[in-house]
């Protein structure tokens, strides 16, 4: 598997939050010598020059692998303090042409990368054990050009790294905590990118060969993405993954859509970043795949039960609302109310008349009115007791809100799309525990988890399907995918939503799947 694109941050990333959150991970004094070296010959690209990537092993210290690569120590590049290395952490040696320890030669520095074996093909095996999804309409308004290179998916991803920052990036409890500064937010991208990498040693067991990309864009704005998608040949790419911000995504998504490249946004819940064009694919899921999962369950297990949807009247919910009104209007026999949380004390009286309601949050604010509206209705509906209604919630409030009483929620038969890990899924806890291996830290599910599903879907399908994947995006589960995707264009002339939701039932303080 060939990868181009310098990603010191992994290192920085491995050291900072082994240090923060596993104290019991010993480091060692670096002393000249130190255990023997098996030299790696993979390889990434960095302004244009080829480096190998070394992952450190026990006892192994700068000067022992600088050597085994034919270099000197200062030549070897990792962490600004080099005297203190844990296992895991990344090192960086550049490609001289020079002789390795295990008598081969370095490749001499290139601007191009090498191009990879021919990919094996699939085996019957990955492909007979799960059942196909219904197909998706395919896309006529895109034009789809051939794969850059026959032998290799080519993938850029576009992520704040904040390289040149790291030096400024504080690794104390009270900044971690501070959700939204860059010096919380790396720590989130670089799990986007750790989550990406163990999904491409899946691909690489496969014998699938992917060449990665990787372009940090620090400022966030549309003049710095275009910067970085020309001068990184972005254009060049069968895939972009582009984990950024509303406005530079937009510009991402315009130039993407001139270049016919086909774009990834991994955590948006915006659905219209897919208006107007056909290259993008929302991996969240739609408003409509949760309005179905919703009403699907209420009317399953909870027949003919008065339905009430609370909402604040801002934009930011209509779409999620109009999807509900859609999905409710197709049930004749569920009655459904709206209400505006301003006319709380109606709810009330609603609800005390409805012995077996279903009440339907859709409440989104800022995060101050959010956790003070959660406590109040939680404890609103509390109140009727052995009349308590059934909850439901499209924000995981298990996750979002730290304060929550799990006890309100659990008498509530609380229902949710739950965001955090499913620890009683076996791909999970496998990939939980590879992580933790490898990072030496727990992984974020927003991030890493989403990162691992985009690479195998997307580099599954192209190399099983070629280019007609873009049209009908739709196969078989990959080995190792840990959600669902089930795209579908959602106008004439727009991109792909995610129309697979998972909903989730609080029973015994556990969340379980509801099929």
């Amino acid at each position: 598997m060939k990868h181009k694109g310098f990603t010191r941050a992994m290192a920085i990333a491995g050291v900072f939050l082994a240090l923060l959150l596993a104290p019991s991970v010993q480091a060692w004094a670096q002393m000249p010598g130190g255990k023997t070296v098996q030299v790696s010959h993979k390889t990434q690209m960095l302004n244009g020059k080829r480096y190998f990537v070394h992952i450190v092993d026990q006892g192994q210290t700068v000067y022992a692998i600088a050597r085994a690569y034919g270099l000197k120590e200062v030549e070897a590049v990792t962490k600004k303090d080099i005297h203190f290395l844990h296992v895991g952490d990344t090192v960086w040696l550049p490609c001289k042409g020079q002789r390795l320890s295990d008598g081969t030669l370095a490749p001499a520095a290139s601007t191009r990368a090498a191009t990879p074996a021919t990919p094996a093909p699939s085996t019957p095996a990955e492909t007979a054990t799960t059942p196909a999804q219904p197909a998706a309409q395919s896309v006529a308004t895109a034009s789809i050009r051939p794969r850059v290179n026959s032998q290799s998916v080519v993938v850029s991803l576009m992520i704040p790294l904040y390289l040149s920052q790291m030096d400024k990036i504080s690794t104390s409890k009270f900044d971690v905590e501070q959700r939204g500064k860059i010096t919380y937010k790396s720590f989130e991208f670089i799990q986007f990118y750790e989550g990406l990498q163990l999904g491409l040693e899946q691909l690489e067991k496969k014998g699938y060969n992917v060449t990665l990309n990787v372009v940090d864009v620090e400022e966030s704005t549309p003049e710095a993405v275009e910067a970085a998608f020309r001068s990184h040949n972005v254009a060049q790419s069968d895939l972009l993954i582009a984990l950024l911000t509303r406005q530079p995504f937009e510009k991402a998504a315009q130039l993407a859509r001139d270049a016919q490249l086909f774009i990834v946004n991994p955590v948006s819940d915006r659905s219209e970043i897919v208006q107007g064009n056909p290259y993008v694919f929302k991996c969240m899921p739609s408003a409509q795949a949760y309005a179905h999962a919703i009403v699907r369950t209420i009317r399953n297990s909870m027949t003919n039960s008065p339905v009430y949807i609370i909402h604040s009247g801002a934009k930011s919910e209509s779409a999620m609302q109009q999807a509900l009104v859609a999905e409710l209007e197709k049930q004749p026999a569920v009655p459904y109310t709206l209400f505006n949380w301003s006319s709380a004390a109606k709810l009330t009286t609603a609800l005390k008349g409805s012995p077996h309601a279903a009440v339907v949050s859709i409440y989104q604010q800022d995060r101050s009115k959010n956790r003070i509206y959660v406590s109040q209705l939680l404890n609103k509906l509390a109140s009727f007791k052995s009349k308590t209604p059934t909850l439901f919630s499209v924000a995981d409030w298990s996750v979002e809100q730290p304060d929550v009483d799990f006890s309100q929620l659990q008498n509530l038969s609380y229902h949710t799309f739950y965001s955090d890990w499913d620890r009683a899924d076996a791909a999970q806890k496998d990939f939980i525990k590879r992580f933790q291996e490898r990072y030496k830290t727990e992984p974020v599910n927003t991030y890493a988890c989403m990162a691992n599903d985009i690479i195998l879907f997307f580099v599954t399908g192209l190399q099983q399907k070629g280019t007609d994947f873009f049209r009908q995006p739709v196969l078989p589960k990959p080995q190792g995918m840990l959600g669902t995707f089930h795209f579908a264009p959602a106008a004439e002339g727009s991109g792909f939503e995610n129309q697979a939701a998972t909903l989730y039932r609080m029973t015994d303080y556990r969340f379980n799947p509801i099929p």
